[in-house]
């Protein structure tokens, strides 16, 4: 869809100035303006009034006398003020909101990225539940794709419990390697770190241990 917004937008580099350097005049229109772009209510019914104040100063300045003070006058000015420098801050916030929303589209986040950085931050979530609250994480089958669960953990695989194949499947691993981890667990009654599959199982490098330690838990069997 195309966004009758945008080339009016390059046109304007510097919306504050506008009402700043029209005394208050332009406010209400650069509000209404930075609205329309943002499609806030809110900020479009706040730019209705600063030129509503502006109008008030407008009109009610031909009916004051210059040489005396009253109550009309407080009026008057304070509109004005407000129409003024309110709406200067106003327009400078609304520039700012805007520009910094075109920079986040000029630069989309890459939904590949975004779904990996997810797993881990999952992942990160389900290795706390298995240090603070072991029984949870028990019900949550933390580390065990091979049950069926609704919990996500991130792709965590607990290697003392799984079967080969699925060692096999999640880890990207070679049959005969899955294979040689899952007789070594056997032989240990189970592993306690990345470190021990190095030393149990000829089959896996340090290379392919580093691709895959992220994802590994060791619990009982």
């Amino acid at each position: 869809m195309v966004d009758p917004y945008r080339g009016s937008m390059r046109r304007l580099p510097w919306w504050f100035l506008i009402p700043l350097l029209t005394f208050g005049a332009g406010s209400g229109p650069m509000v209404v303006y930075g609205g329309a772009r943002l499609r806030s209510r809110g900020h479009i019914a706040a730019g209705a009034v600063y030129g509503a104040l502006f109008i008030v100063f407008f009109v009610g300045a031909q009916f004051t006398d210059d040489n005396s003070t009253g109550p009309l006058d407080a009026v008057i000015s304070t509109a004005w003020l407000v129409s003024w420098l309110a709406g200067t801050v106003h327009t400078a916030i609304l520039e700012r909101i805007v520009k910094s929303g075109r920079r986040r589209q000029s630069h989309p986040v890459d939904p590949v990225l975004a779904a990996a950085q997810d797993r881990l931050a999952r992942r990160e979530q389900a290795r706390a539940l298995l240090a603070s609250n072991p029984a949870l994480a028990g019900e949550l089958l933390i580390g065990r794709p091979d049950l069926y669960r609704q919990y996500d953990d991130g792709g965590l695989v607990d290697v003392n419990n799984v079967p080969s194949a699925v060692l096999a499947h999640e880890l990207r691993l070679p049959a005969e390697t899955a294979e040689q981890i899952a007789d070594a667990r056997e032989r240990l009654g189970g592993f306690s770190s990345p470190d021990e599959i190095l030393v149990y199982c000829a089959g896996i490098t340090p290379a392919q241990l580093g691709n895959i330690r992220d994802r590994l838990v060791f619990l009982p069997r």
